[in-house]
């Protein structure tokens, strides 16, 4: 378990909690730790490479799993012993993987596990179950076995891997690796991305393992399907440790690079299998399934091999490393720190902070806050203490005398340790002899008078001692205490009245010396005693601390003429309640004093509230939801009761919404939570999305166009909505821009009444841009951006017009008759693609597109359009295109038999022609006078053939060259004469 130790740990303030005993160290090469800090272990009782993870009782004892099923229980200072042996499948890494405290353990007993199993069909399944462990103080065995959840198991690899369990006893957090197999591209792992699935999620149960009502995906309706369930996906090997101040911090181990480290918000996903780290995953990046997937970044990337973390929120170990975050890695045997601030940003790069521990798989935390490692190497519980910060213990202890056999009974119970540690207790029994335990029984000789002494001394050898007379043939005073007629709890203020009764047998009653103590004990922390009152007689009045997590020590003393003394005392403990403050974003809200915004206080005690400026997500505080102050910082006096408050944060999508009631109408209710995923945060709504990016403001995409892009693959595709919806430049169309995905830069979906939805992106709609938009001269898109039959080129269709695109043609748009023309040609599988926009030409007469594959297609108004290519257009462009031969009043047309082509051309009232003979590399032109007298001949079906040359100068007039002969144009006369050679 990950989670910090039970609340009630802290409650019991005045029992000495020891949580470790030294032991000789077990890993083979020596751990290298910071200066000042030193390693205790705690045998646990699990063989060697079995030890799974650790949870603490509230006594500060603590429970350990083994990967083969065992339960071992190893009490303050003493050997482990076995509580349960569960029954496992303990195939590859599965096996009894994790153990949880239910906060309330002291009167509930509850336990949860983690593990595989066989069924009794033979099928594997993973389960998390709710035990009750049976025993009065400590654990005896676990019962009563109720499923929380349960799922079959695909693999031998990565099961549930983690639970947690939050303070408040209302949630149970669920890591569940994507347990899928390891030596293959497995398709199962595609289930991490699917929230309707268990596998590579961080889940969020009650205790009974329904889904909790603020999820990000929670159906009231279900609550007991997974998506209900759900808070965080697309993980391969997590682990969760839970922030006291209000973040939940999760690790997930990668398959081929260093794992992520990330803060856990609702919703997310982190997108394995498709990505690891910052980078595609070789294998899976290719598959269907991760085209248009992009990254959640994590926020660190550290260590090779998980073995969770845990949040450091005590005060004994430097500053520097408060309030961080430890994190194991298991194949390095090292622990490293990491710290993010209250809005979720890095203070400092993951560094290491200790090394050669063995074989770390779970960390957790003392009962003072020291780190604490489970070493599956050695099997034994590695705890972190900072020596110069260890404060000493305190030696007290009561001797009672028996005159008769002048023995005297020792007992060390007054004997506490600021900082939880186990004791150990050594008596001088003040002649010559010597004990030791906390409890001791000596007999004397005939001393009449002696002094005994207690020495005890802590994990880290610091040692403290107390003296007492002692007179072994004569019977001490004895002191009775009247208890409070009060009760004994209270609350802060509260008056705290108590009496004694003392009596010797010579000196008869004795006045009381009293002293009062306050002894403070935060959670995760040492403890303080200050000393508050002194006084003597009875009643002893004094008012209840006003600091929470506070008690009262009260300790009176009476002391014979002998000087033989007798002590009792009574321990007045705080009226407890609890405070649950949580954001409506995650949010680090502290109380002050003890940090935690989740715990038991005392009541009537005074807190100070401080809600930071940015949630987690980057949203930003509103106001309190109770009192509606916009403050970020408070002060209330705890109620007898509990108190639930709930600081509201705005995200700028949450604030635009609020904003404006027009917009609200438009999109509706809000559909599930806000998601954080590149490129920035969106909510969806009944009717639509909103998006919200570092790039631009918060922006809106509903109705029609919404529905387009969704279809299209949303923000994976288009990016974030760059606009809102408009209105367009012309007619009764509306359209958003959009940032541009990973494959499409920027695009636009257009919308009208006729033409419904349209999307395009790219150099298409840059084209489309540059000529002026819907505005310009070829209206809005019809159709989609789509891919050209021969996959080469993409185009969109307009208003009329079209624009193609390839990669060595670029953008070109094709409109109108021009357009109609190519279209009936066969677009591009006859011209191929355009390579010039629609131009025109250089009298302003008619207008043109050139194509790639050696083609033309010229219009005017009085000819329309016509193609030209090949080596006709080749002749056409050599005699100066339309400058002279004119336009062309023809397509390229075979000759009746197919022995050629042709064109006709206008320029003017004349008629020109270029014919192309079959076979041949060149076509010529045949104008005018010398045109018109082949025409009358029938052509190249004459007995002049094809054309072999162009027309040219002759004296006198013109003349062109057949294959059998010629013709001649006398300027003078006007005469055409045709020959044969």
């Amino acid at each position: 378990m990950r989670s910090r130790r039970s609340i009630a740990a802290a409650t019991a303030v005045l029992t000495a909690l020891g949580v470790t005993v030294v032991t000789a160290p077990v890993a083979a090469a020596a751990p290298v730790l910071p200066a000042g800090f030193v390693l205790t272990d705690t045998p646990t009782g699990q063989p060697a490479g079995e030890l799974t993870d650790v949870a603490y009782l509230p006594d500060g004892s603590v429970l350990t799993t083994g990967k083969r099923g065992s339960v071992h229980w190893t009490p303050n200072g003493g050997q482990p012993q076995e509580v349960a042996s569960i029954p496992v499948y303990s195939g590859g890494s599965l096996g009894l993987t994790s153990i949880a405290v239910a906060p309330d353990y002291t009167t509930s007993r509850t336990i949860y596990t983690a593990r595989a199993l066989m069924t009794g069909t033979g099928d594997r399944v993973l389960r998390v179950s709710k035990w009750h462990a049976q025993g009065a103080e400590a654990p005896t065995a676990l019962t009563d076995e109720s499923v929380v959840l349960e799922f079959a198991a695909n693999s031998d690899t990565r099961g549930i891997q983690d639970l947690a369990m939050d303070p408040t006893g209302t949630a149970l957090w669920i890591a569940v690796g994507d347990n899928a197999a390891d030596d293959t591209v497995d398709g199962f792992a595609l289930r991490a991305l699917d929230p309707n699935q268990p596998t590579g999620k961080i889940l969020r149960v009650d205790p009974r393992g329904l889904g909790i009502a603020d999820n990000p995906l929670y159906d009231p309706t279900d609550r007991a399907s997974w998506r209900s369930r759900n808070y965080l996906s697309g993980l391969r090997d997590p682990r969760i440790a839970l922030d006291p101040r209000g973040a939940v911090v999760v690790t997930d181990t990668g398959r081929t690079v260093r794992h992520e480290v990330n803060i856990a918000l609702p919703g997310q996903s982190s997108k394995w299998p498709c990505w690891e780290g910052n980078d595609k995953t070789p294998g899976y990046q290719d598959l269907p399934e991760c085209t248009g997937v992009t990254n959640t970044a994590p926020k660190f990337e550290i260590g090779q091999s998980g073995g969770g973390a845990a949040s450091y929120s005590g005060e004994s170990y430097p500053e520097r490393y408060r309030e961080s975050h430890f994190v194991a890695d298991k194949s390095a045997g090292t622990l490293s720190t990491f710290r993010f601030n209250s809005a979720g940003e890095s203070v400092n790069q993951p560094a290491v902070f200790a090394s050669s521990l063995g074989s770390p798989v779970s960390i957790t935390t003392a009962p003072n806050g020291d780190i604490v490692v489970a070493d599956a190497e050695s099997s034994a519980l590695r705890r972190l203490s900072y020596r110069p910060a260890n404060k000493a213990p305190v030696a007290d202890f009561t001797a009672t005398i028996d005159p008769a056999t002048r023995t005297v009974s020792f007992d060390a119970g007054m004997s506490t340790d600021p900082d939880y540690d186990h004791l150990t207790y050594q008596w001088d029994f003040g002649d010559g002899t010597t004990g030791s335990g906390r409890t001791s029984e000596h007999t004397y000789g005939p001393e009449s008078t002696t002094t005994a002494t207690l020495t005890v001394k802590d994990i880290h050898g610091v040692v403290t001692s107390s003296s007492q007379t002692i007179t072994p043939g004569m019977a001490g005073p004895t002191i009775t205490l009247i208890p409070p007629i009060q009760g004994t709890v209270y609350s802060s203020r509260a008056t705290v009245e108590i009496s004694a009764e003392s009596n010797d047998p010579i000196d008869g009653p004795i006045t009381v010396a009293w002293t009062a103590e306050q002894r403070r004990c935060p959670t995760d922390n040492s403890c303080t005693t200050t000393l508050v009152r002194t006084g003597t007689g009875s009643p002893l009045r004094l008012d209840f601390p006003e600091e929470t997590d506070s008690s009262l020590v009260l300790t009176g003393t009476v002391t014979n003429g002998r000087n033989v003394v007798a002590k009792a005392r009574y321990v007045a403990r705080p009226r407890l309640a609890r405070l649950t403050i949580a954001g409506s974003h995650p949010a680090q809200i502290t109380v002050e004093p003890g940090r935690s915004a989740n715990r038991l206080v005392t009541a009537g005690s005074p807190l100070k509230l401080s809600a930071p400026y940015a949630a987690l997500d980057g949203a930003a505080f509103h106001r309190w939801a109770d009192s509606f102050s916009t403050d970020t910082n408070r002060e209330i006096r705890m109620p007898a009761g509990d108190l639930t408050l709930r600081a509201d944060y705005l995200s700028p999508i949450e604030k635009r919404y609020a904003d404006e009631p027009a917009l609200r109408t438009t999109l509706g209710a809000p559909v599930g939570r806000e998601v954080i995923e590149s490129p920035g945060h969106w909510q969806a709504y009944a009717n639509g999305r909103l998006y919200g990016t570092w790039r631009t403001r918060v922006t809106a995409v509903y109705g029609r166009i919404h529905e387009k892009y969704v279809a299209l693959g949303a923000h994976a595709f288009l990016g974030a909505p760059s606009s809102d919806e408009f209105p367009g430049k012309v007619g009764d169309g509306r359209f958003n821009h959009f940032e541009g995905g990973p494959t499409t830069g920027a695009g636009t979906i257009y919308w009208t009444p006729a033409s419904d939805a349209a999307a395009i992106y790219g150099p298409v709609r840059e084209k489309w841009v540059e000529t002026g938009a819907e505005a310009g001269v070829l209206g809005h898109p019809t159709t989609d951006l789509a891919a050209t039959p021969d996959g080469v080129g993409r185009y969109g269709h307009f208003v009329n017009s079209s624009i193609y695109w390839t990669e060595q043609t670029g953008a070109h748009f094709v409109r109108g008759a021009i357009r109609e023309k190519w279209k009936a040609l066969g677009w591009e599988r006859y011209f191929g693609y355009p390579t010039t926009d629609e131009i025109g030409t250089p009298d302003n007469v008619g207008r043109y597109n050139h194509f790639s594959q050696v083609g033309s297609i010229y219009w005017t108004p009085s000819t329309g359009a016509y193609e030209v290519h090949g080596w006709i257009r080749e002749r056409w462009a050599a005699v100066g295109w339309e400058n002279g031969l004119g336009y062309p009043t023809t397509d390229e047309t075979w000759t009746p038999y197919g022995t050629g082509k042709y064109n006709h051309f206008r320029k003017g009232n004349e008629e020109h022609s270029i014919y192309w003979r079959f076979g041949t590399s060149s076509a010529f032109d045949v104008r005018g006078a010398i045109r018109n007298r082949w025409r009358q001949l029938g052509w190249e079906t004459s007995y002049l053939g094809f054309p072999t040359s162009g027309e040219y100068d002759v004296p006198g007039g013109k003349r062109s060259d057949f294959q059998n002969g010629y013709i001649v144009f006398t300027a003078a006369t006007g005469a055409v004469v045709d020959r044969r050679y």
